[in-house]
């Protein structure tokens, strides 16, 4: 949070013990009766949160939350406590520090609010002497708290004693407030849903962060809904634009009260979606009763939410009274959080607030318990500069890099945080943007080089007939290590620098030449004879590789490898033969027309010279003519055509072919 003067409105709210006069003291101050139920009202005690705006005598105003006091309504006090400044502490004079002023005091203490007003009530009920008692007291108590220096202001909400003095504090108070925006996300935690005649459903919550304009779409998350503002008021005046630290009405577009709910978020602009996966820095309070145990089942309020989960200690087996440790909330239902955010935790039954912290990041995904990786991740997130935290996740990622989006995620850092790091580290040759999504640190490329490069010479030394590996068995070999965008980036950056040479599909690394052993040339020479022997035909692969063979056998191939040839076992000779006769394609000594036939490139070029004369003085060519002009069968014709039709030499029109765009023409 940013430290400095408060630069936007503020909050402030009340807290204490049921029945110490909260509601009636913030009558006194500014006239309204913030119990607007009738349950309220027959009862004599507050049950929901009760709003209005409080002016102080230097003419700042103040919006102010209203909590009920009563240990079964703790829950409705946390929706309402999330987004106040200051706090209005109150403590009877006649009873003095009761069981639900600790708790209100501990949730205080836990969601960092450390500057308020503490206000004696009902002094008009007890003699001076007993107040003095009292107050003294009440200042032992707060001695190791947030509030250990705030005043304590005696008042009478009956006689009206005391009511400048606790405006007066109130003010001198909130000019010295240290207050920022709640993170970075325009966002409103909805605390109420009512219906009102002409304006449809409206919503209310104290804004954390940015602005709000009337007219503009916002989503309502965790349900992903999306609406438009119709309009906004603060302090019950209607109003074009509400501001961070405003308790604000947002009056909804066809949005039915039935799909909201309290603990809901308004979201205005881009940002992350709800997560179950919450990492922060948990406190367990001094006061509590008893050690927190892994994977206990607890109340995880942030905002006005409250939601069920799971507390995962990531580095002890149970935390005890005042102790700190890193933790996992694991949810039952979707929050929305961001770096920074404080929240409360209180058991699951019977219900107590037991400790509270910080959220460090949101979304990752499940930690490991004692994993380094995961801790190290932590006190990174948690300590690290935008652009420490940032590099800090590429080199946990590597050479699998991330992206922007799941880099804010790990990192904690928002989305211009981000963008700023990323520039940053690109600058100073820490980081590399492989492609528009994929982010990756310098050392995760050159582990990747590394690697790679290892592959690709490891297999040319085992395969020495095969000009290369394919680049698509390349990354399916390094899948789990490297991520296949960073495959296609290194594989430029090294083509670039001629380290890298690519035929198709295929890649070599180090030299563009394949120097084969003599046996394999030998098999070169002799297959690529067999197929220029069979002349504008071609041939089958299995006839290629039967034709040489015999005549190997028939001992028809002469030369000092002949013996070697004839010495090869069958099933070997057959499987070099098929390596060469793939190396004579990718040469583009020989080209494979589908579906099955090989030809010389070389007579191939010729064909194509005799089709280019023949349209000299024909306007169409039928298989027929082909036929004649190269004599081959239809067999052989047929599939000839349709490559030329595939070159753009000729292009079909019905049953003939009419010059195609490639050719040549006088």
């Amino acid at each position: 949070m940013h430290k400095g003067p408060a630069h936007r409105p503020l909050i402030v709210g009340t807290a204490g013990h049921i029945d110490h006069g909260k509601t009636a003291l913030i009558k006194l101050l500014t006239g309204v009766d913030t119990d607007r139920l009738k349950q309220e009202k027959e009862r004599g005690i507050s049950i929901e949160l009760g709003f209005t705006s409080l002016l102080l005598p230097s003419g700042t105003r103040l919006g102010v939350v209203d909590v009920p006091g009563h240990e079964r309504f703790i829950k409705n006090m946390l929706a309402g406590v999330g987004g106040i400044d200051l706090i209005l502490f109150i403590v009877a004079a006649d009873e003095g520090v009761m069981p639900q002023t600790r708790e209100h005091m501990d949730i205080i203490d836990l969601l960092g609010v450390g500057q308020g007003v503490v206000a004696l009530t009902k002094i008009d009920i007890v003699e001076p002497d007993f107040a003095d008692i009292v107050e003294e007291t009440v200042r032992e108590y707060l001695a190791e708290s947030c509030l250990r220096d705030a005043p304590i202001v005696r008042v009478s909400s009956t006689s009206g004693e005391g009511k400048q003095a606790i405006l007066k504090a109130l003010d001198e108070v909130a000019s010295g407030v240290h207050v920022g925006q709640r993170g970075h996300l325009r966002r409103l935690p909805i605390d109420r849903i009512f219906i009102m005649e002409g304006f449809g459903t409206v919503v209310t919550g104290t804004l954390w962060s940015g602005r709000l304009s009337e007219g503009e779409v916002v989503r309502v998350l965790p349900h992903g809904l999306t609406t438009r503002i119709k309009g906004l008021e603060v302090h019950n005046e209607r109003v074009s634009e509400a501001l961070a630290g405003q308790r604000v009405a947002v009056s909804l577009h066809a949005v039915e009260k039935a799909a909201l709910r309290r603990g809901d978020w308004l979201l205005a602009g881009e940002g992350p979606e709800p997560t179950r996966f919450v990492d922060a820095r948990l406190r367990v309070l001094r006061t509590a009763s008893k050690p927190l145990a892994n994977n206990t089942r607890v109340r995880f309020h942030l905002g006005s939410a409250e939601i069920l989960g799971r507390l995962i200690l990531l580095e002890c087996d149970e935390l005890g009274p005042g102790k700190e440790a890193w933790v996992q909330l694991r949810l039952e239902q979707p929050v929305l959080t961001e770096r920074g955010d404080r929240f409360v935790l209180r058991t699951y039954s019977p219900m107590h607030t037991v400790g509270g912290g910080v959220v460090i990041t949101a979304g990752v995904g499940r930690r490991r318990r004692y994993r380094k990786e995961d801790l190290e991740a932590l006190r990174q997130a948690e300590q690290g500069t935008p652009e420490e935290r940032v590099l800090a996740v590429l080199m946990r990622r590597g050479s699998l890099g991330t992206t922007r989006e799941l880099l804010a995620k790990e990192s904690g850092c928002t989305a211009e945080e981000v963008g700023g790091a990323i520039q940053a580290l690109i600058d100073s040759s820490k980081g590399l943007r492989v492609s528009k999504n994929l982010v990756v640190s310098r050392a995760g490329l050159e582990e990747a080089s590394t690697r790679m490069r290892s592959i690709l010479e490891g297999y040319q030394r085992g395969n020495p007939i095969s000009w290369g590996i394919l680049k698509s068995e390349l990354k399916k070999r390094v899948e789990s290590a490297i991520h296949p965008d960073l495959v296609d980036a290194w594989a430029q950056q090294e083509t670039d620098a001629r380290r890298l040479f690519a035929r198709s599909d295929r890649l070599r690394y180090g030299s563009d030449s394949l120097n084969l052993r003599p046996e394999h040339e030998a098999l070169r020479q002799g297959m690529l004879d067999v197929i220029r022997s069979a002349g504008f035909a071609g041939r089958k692969q299995r006839e290629v590789i039967d034709g040489l063979q015999a005549l190997v056998t028939a001992g028809r191939v002469g030369g000092t490898l002949a013996g070697q040839l004839r010495a090869m076992p069958t099933d070997q000779f057959r499987k070099d033969a098929d390596a060469i006769l793939l190396l004579l394609v990718e040469s583009d000594e020989v080209t494979r027309i589908p579906p099955f036939f090989y030809f010389s490139t070389h007579l191939l070029g010729e064909a194509i010279e005799r089709v280019e004369e023949f349209f000299r003085s024909h306007g169409e060519m039928r298989v027929g003519d082909l036929k004649s002009l190269i004599q081959v069968s239809r067999k052989q014709a047929v599939p000839l055509l349709e490559h030329l039709d595939q070159q753009r030499v000729t292009q079909r029109s019905g049953d003939v072919r009419l010059p195609g765009p490639r050719l040549r023409r006088d």
